[in-house]
Parts: C-alpha cells; structure tokens; sequence
C-alpha cells in the first residue's frame, strides 16, 4: 500500500505530460493568412515543383501536403493543384531534360528547388562548374517564362558539415550557387524563395546531413507559401472599391481600393445635382490595398456618390453614401 501510494503521483504526473506532449503534436500549425487571399482573381492556385530529392521528399516528409494546407486555409472556396516533379540525386543539367515534360499544360506557378547536387557533383570532380548550373537554371527559367509559369526559385539549403570536412567545399559551393540564383532573380524580375536565409545552419532542422525532417519542410512550406503570397498580390489581384465605412457617415468616412497594377486613380464625390464637391485623391497609387479617408464634415446631409475612373481607363466605379449628423 505504502508503494503504491508513493508510485501514483507519479504514475499521474507521467501520464499528463506524455498527454500534454502528445496533445501539442497533434495540434496543426498553420502560416497565417495574407490580405492578398481575399483578393485573388482566379479560380484555382496551380503549382508545380520540380528539384531533386529535397522536393520529392525523404523518410516520409514533404513540404507540398503543408503548402497546399496553408493555401486550402486562406483561400477558401478556391481549387489548389500542387504536383510533385522531384526526383533523387539530379542535378539541374538532368533536371533540364524533363522539365518540358514537368510543365506541359501546366498554369500558374513552378517552384524551382535544384542545385545541391550540382554541388556534391562539383566537388567530388564528377562534373559540372557553377557556370554551368547558372546556364542550366537560366534554360530551366526561360523555358517556364515561355509556359506563362510565374517561377520561384528557391536558394539551397546548406549540407551539415559539422562532422565531415568534405562537405565543407559543398558549402561554399552552395553559397556561390545561391549567390548566382539571387542574381537570376533579379535579372529575370521572378520571385526568390531564399530557404537558405530561414534555415541557416540550424541542423536540428535536419533529418540527415542533407535533407530536412518535418519541422525542416514546414519552414520551407512557409517560405514558398510567402514567396508566392508575393506573387499574388502582385500579379493577379482583384479590382475592388469598397462602400464606404461608416455609412451614413458623420464628419469621416473611409474607402478601401485594391489596385492590380499601378495606375494613376481619380476618386470625385458628387452631390445628388451632380455638381462636384471634393476630390479625394488625382495620383498614381501603387499595386495592393489603399484605405483612404474622406473629411465630410463640411457636407451638407444627404445623398452622394463617389466615382473612381483610371488613366489606363482599365478601372472605374461608382457607389452611393449617405452624410448625416
């Protein structure tokens, strides 16, 4: 009796924070929505990814099941088609064989994660120079442009080379290689996925010495779920003018616009009799969300309407408010 009495609370205690553990596993942890989500002028969101292995996937971990999540999460009632083109061990010169093939009747997006193999192979003298992965990603880039594919192109993880010194060289060739994709970012005006810069030589993100494990491929979800978050909002965004807030409104009032593009926008309020009685704003605005606020504390109570027209006469509208004291 006296054991059993000793034994229990800690029977007890033991069983609580395997519970506790095993309760904060199972909870699912989900990026955070964009404003850019409640904007998107399609229909679906279509991604293709296409790498090696770390796209493929290893030991049972993906980071395309946590990006189709996040996109199924805030972008509701939308269709997301994420297909898997990675395979094991190539580099980007074999991966330039199949990418016709990868993104044949594809739209939307392709997410490009190669080049670490590239490296090894360097490194080893197996073949291949830096040079020549940077011909092979500019084919590989090109040939997505050509598709209509918006490309994010992702900068490599580095290898742990805590415990092997040959995987040291590895690594400074996986920062030249990074160094040439950021440069072919810029120069191809596409998106960079810099998973290099979230995941630094944080190894406990790792499942061997070159492949994340599961907390690994859902920062990496994370920063190809951003990176295309980036796109969206600048690339296929909705028109959108709001009605005013508060309406009636008393003395100020606010509107929100979303622009798909920048345009120079011209926003008149009229009275009932159609005479002009401000202009909130004649100016180029840029791409995204702009909330702007109207003084209506001179207006006479009534009926009015604000109007919106565009230089590009791509965009106008118009909507009635009311003022009222």
């Amino acid at each position: 009796m006296k054991l059993s009495a000793l034994v229990s609370p800690f029977l007890l205690l033991f069983c609580i924070v395997t519970s506790t553990r095993l309760q904060a596993q199972q909870i699912p942890i989900r990026a955070s929505c964009p404003e850019a989500a409640q904007y998107y002028s399609k229909d679906s969101i279509n991604i293709v990814t296409f790498g090696a292995s770390t796209v493929e996937g290893v030991g049972g971990f993906g980071f395309q099941t946590m990006l189709q999540n996040n996109f199924l999460n805030c972008y509701t009632g939308k269709i997301v088609d994420i297909t898997n083109h990675g395979i094991g061990g190539q580099t980007t010169k074999q991966g330039l064989l199949r990418i016709d093939n990868a993104i044949l009747d594809r739209t939307g997006f392709i997410v490009i994660d190669m080049g670490i193999n590239d490296a090894i192979s360097i490194n080893a003298n197996r073949g291949g120079s830096v040079a020549e992965t940077e011909a092979n990603m500019r084919l590989i880039i090109s040939t997505s442009l050509k598709q209509n594919l918006v490309p994010i192109i992702c900068t490599l993880q580095y290898v742990d080379d805590r415990t092997n010194t040959s995987l040291v060289a590895v690594n400074t060739t996986i920062r030249s290689i990074n160094a040439v994709y950021r440069r072919l970012a810029i120069e191809y005006k596409i998106y960079l996925a810099d998973v290099n810069a979230i995941m630094r030589r944080d190894f406990t993100l790792y499942q061997d010495s070159f492949h994340p494990n599961a907390r690994g491929y859902r920062l990496i979800s994370y920063v190809i779920f951003d990176t295309i978050n980036k796109a969206i909002f600048d690339k296929f965004l909705l028109f959108v003018v709001s009605q005013n807030y508060p309406n009636p409104a008393s003395t100020t009032t606010y509107l929100d616009i979303v622009l798909p593009e920048t345009d120079k926008i011209n926003i008149q309020i009229y009275d009932l009799m159609g005479r002009l009685v401000k202009t909130v704003v004649n100016e180029y605005l840029n791409t995204g969300k702009h909330t702007l606020e109207i003084n209506t504390s001179s207006f006479v109570p009534g009926i009015y309407f604000y109007k919106l027209s565009s230089d590009s006469g791509l965009y106008n509208s118009a909507k009635k408010f009311i003022v009222a004291r």
